[in-house]
């Protein structure tokens, strides 16, 4: 649902619950005003009234005003009072609503009657007006509450607006209001002032690394190559200098890739890319890691994927995966599994702690400081999956290192 919707209905939820509670105090007045009415005019009337009613009535007067009270005595009162004990009592005959008044005089019991329909029948009308009142009420509250809703969300979605089209530096009133939609314009311009310049120095800096970083490691590389071809009679130096080598390959490939994450997903073009060379040469790379070591690299392929990236983001996210599993593990075995949608990279190793497992696609987090490392490739793996639209999972292996499941996107 839409910010501007859920804004909408929380005022209009408001104006609501303001006037349910408005029209509650006020039928709590009207209920508690109506009882004090019918105590002090009638039951109060009544009861002052009785004994001068009695009084008559043992006189042998009879009133025969319309709506006076009449007064039984004795066997003259009708069955269905006489069990009624002594005090005021409000019987419902159907059709009347009468006041009955029992007392007891030197013995005598008399019963003071007055018929009070008429009023019963005003209450009616006036709970009636009461419910009409609270329907309406309702209603007008929620008419008012979309009107204050769209007064007041409009500036709110005009400010998102143009935050989201680019133009907030140019919205002129949004930046000059004085109100609280002001203030925050105010402080989103200046924070997207910020954004942009730092955005600006990011690109320039890894430009200016990519570009002062490539010539020297095309010296290097290069100078490798030279000296592998001259020291050809020394097999003991040529592994030193195929590190070199590598070594030189894989910075070069690192300066691509972090100078295409430097630009937005939809900046780049994405080819369609078969995975499994890439997996295949990232492996090789990261054999001479294994050398001396009890451990097999092993490729499981389940299913061949395509999928659309750049090949430098790609390799570089399987080729840091592929080499810390072969750095941490010193023994049994590291395997690459092609799946449907999934790749996986377990290991044998020491597996990462449980302390830190949260944390460790953290910049400069790290499961053991004995191993080389600057604590970044893990970093660099989520920020490129992150970049292709990918996840990237930490869970236990099932020979009690990690496993590295990254997912790939549909």
């Amino acid at each position: 649902m839409p910010a501007e919707g859920m804004l909408r209905r929380r005022i209009v939820r408001a104006c609501l619950v303001l006037a349910a509670v408005l029209c509650a105090v006020y039928a709590a007045v009207i209920v508690t005003s109506m009882m004090v009415i019918e105590d002090r005019l009638l039951n109060d009337r009544l009861d002052e009234a009785a004994d001068q009613l009695i009084t008559n009535h043992l006189q042998g007067f009879r009133g025969e005003v319309p709506g006076d009270p009449r007064v039984y005595e004795g066997a003259a009162i009708p069955p269905q009072w006489r069990d009624l004990p002594v005090g005021m009592h409000e019987v419902d005959e159907g059709k009347r609503v009468l006041h009955v008044l029992v007392r007891e005089r030197a013995g005598r019991r008399f019963a003071v009657v007055d018929d009070e329909s008429d009023f019963e029948e005003l209450e009616a009308l006036v709970w009636s007006a009461v419910a009409a009142a609270f329907v309406l009420c309702m209603g007008l509250a929620v008419v008012l509450g979309r009107m204050t809703a769209t007064r007041v969300i409009q500036p709110v979605v005009a400010l998102a607006d143009a935050v989201r089209e680019g133009r907030l530096a140019d919205d002129a009133p949004a930046l000059g209001a004085a109100d609280e939609v002001g203030v925050l314009a105010r402080a989103l311009a200046a924070h997207q002032q910020q954004m942009q310049r730092f955005l600006a120095r990011e690109q320039l800096f890894t430009g200016d690394v990519s570009h002062e970083l490539r010539t020297p490691l095309t010296v290097i590389l290069g100078a490798a190559e030279v000296l592998q071809a001259r020291l050809a009679d020394r097999p003991d130096l040529l592994p030193a200098v195929e590190r070199i080598r590598r070594t030189a390959v894989e910075t070069a490939d690192r300066v691509a890739a972090l100078l295409l994450l430097s630009r937005a997903p939809e900046a780049l073009d994405a080819p369609s890319v078969e995975l499994l060379p890439l997996v295949q040469r990232e492996m090789e790379r990261c054999r001479p890691l294994l050398q001396g070591k009890p451990v097999q690299l092993q490729l499981q392929v389940e299913h061949e994927e395509r999928v659309a990236g750049r090949p430098e983001l790609i390799a570089i996210a399987l080729g840091n995966l592929i080499r810390n599993a072969c750095q941490f593990t010193e023994q049994g075995r590291v395997q690459v599994t092609l799946e449907r949608g999934r790749i996986l990279v377990s290991d044998s190793g020491p597996g990462v702690p449980e302390a830190i497992r949260s944390q460790v696609f953290e910049r400069f987090v790290r499961a053991d400081t004995s191993v080389p490392g600057t604590g970044l490739g893990l970093a660099i793996v989520q920020r490129v999956c992150a970049h292709l639209g990918w996840s990237i999972t930490l869970s236990a292996s099932d020979v009690g290192g990690c496993c590295f499941e990254i997912g790939l996107a549909p």
